[in-house]
């Protein structure tokens, strides 16, 4: 019995140091934040929609000739799986611990970019009967920044007018030149915002009032993105609104490499 008890003492004996082991190995561990990673999930889909729409010029481009510009276009798609794969691997390593994705800069016509973006979402646009109409001219706007970034922001933007504007209106876009800055403008024609919806734009996670008109879905996630990556390019984003009147979301790239501190 004097045997039994003993070992029964330094079983628990034991188990309670395992145990104390591993409480100290669980306070180690990051607490696990799901906003970070809903929020890398957004971005990581945004870079898909732009792959998807260079592979789609891609194709057009190579149905009856070939193109100068399809080393670019391949420059761009590997430049955007790069992006994707860091995202990735910060899901597989720690979600809670958000690093920036190394961005190319170069010189590029926003104008074009905006252009090709909009030919792109005529498409999904045209399934609630919409009309996107861009008003940038025919001049070039070259500014500084990432270009697969740059299409990134304006996937956000042109996804948030097709899902928020009433079926069969116009979504007007406008590409301008600035003394030091490009800037580009999407104008929906959907509900508006409140003065409250608009104190929380660019929020992670922050779902406002208005909802897409034809019940599509909505994370909360894609202005934050689109914000994260202007601030990244040196850039500016914001929006004007009156209920009733649409929203107009405008972002601008410098022109120039900013000047480091």
């Amino acid at each position: 019995m004097s045997e039994t008890k003993e070992q029964v003492s330094e079983a628990i004996l034991r188990a309670k140091a395992e145990l104390e082991l591993a409480l100290g190995t669980v306070e180690k561990i990051p607490s696990f934040d799901a906003s970070s990673v809903a929020f890398s999930a957004h971005a990581l889909n945004n870079f898909l929609t732009v792959t998807t729409a260079i592979v789609d010029l891609l194709m057009l481009s190579l149905e009856d000739h070939s193109d100068q510009e399809v080393k670019t276009w391949l420059k761009n798609l590997k430049h955007t799986n790069r992006l994707m794969s860091h995202i990735v691997a910060e899901l597989m390593n720690d979600a809670t611990i958000r690093k920036h994705p190394e961005l190319k800069f170069e010189k590029f016509d926003l104008s074009r970019l905006v252009r090709r973006a909009c030919i792109y979402y005529q498409q999904v646009a045209n399934r609630k009967e919409l009309k996107i109409i861009l008003e940038s001219g025919s001049g070039q706007c070259n500014v500084w920044g990432d270009q697969v970034a740059a299409a990134a922001i304006m996937d956000n933007l042109l996804s948030n007018a097709v899902k928020y504007s009433y079926h069969g209106r116009e979504i007007r876009v406008s590409v301008q030149r600035k003394a030091d800055s490009g800037k580009c403008s999407v104008q929906d024609s959907g509900p508006g915002l409140s003065i409250e919806d608009q104190s929380r734009l660019f929020q992670a996670g922050i779902k406002l009032s208005s909802v897409p008109t034809a019940g599509e879905s909505s994370t909360g996630y894609g202005l934050s993105v689109a914000k994260e990556l202007v601030d990244l390019l040196s850039g500016t984003i914001w929006c004007e609104s009156q209920p009733g009147e649409g929203a107009r979301f405008s972002f601008t790239l410098p022109v120039k490499e900013p000047e480091k501190a």
